[in-house]
């Protein structure tokens, strides 16, 4: 019996960790750029006509600065380092911005989320 209850007792501690990753709504999903002294570059993956064709005509795209308390998660919901951010080239994250307007989550995003965050877009556009 104390086997059964120590069994079970593990079981429940271990679904949490199998739950996967809770993103939040005010996630913004896009590609990130280079990063240097003035910010990174990010360019948002829902962006109107006009944007894109705007992105077309100047040299680099947007430039945005990290908050001092920045966090990024790579796919597996770990943390990585800042200074890792240039290994992160137009790979396809999801950041939360700050109400200063710096970045101050990144997370990496995989297949099976990117699928879903693009199904959530559809279904909230009218």
């Amino acid at each position: 019996m104390k086997k059964l209850v120590a069994t079970l007792c593990l079981l429940c501690l271990v679904l949490p960790a199998l739950a996967g990753r809770l993103l939040p709504d005010s996630l913004v999903m896009g590609k990130l750029g280079d990063q240097n002294a003035e910010g990174i570059a990010f360019v948002r993956a829902d962006q109107t006509f006009l944007q894109r064709l705007g992105g077309l005509i100047a040299v680099s795209p947007p430039r945005f600065a990290l908050s001092p308390g920045l966090r990024v998660f790579d796919a597996y919901n770990r943390f990585m380092l800042s200074g890792q951010l240039n290994d992160l080239k137009d790979r396809t994250v999801g950041v939360t911005f700050d109400p200063q307007g710096n970045i101050n989550r990144i997370w990496v995003l995989g297949d099976d989320e990117i699928a879903a965050l693009k199904q959530r877009q559809t279904q909230a556009a009218p």
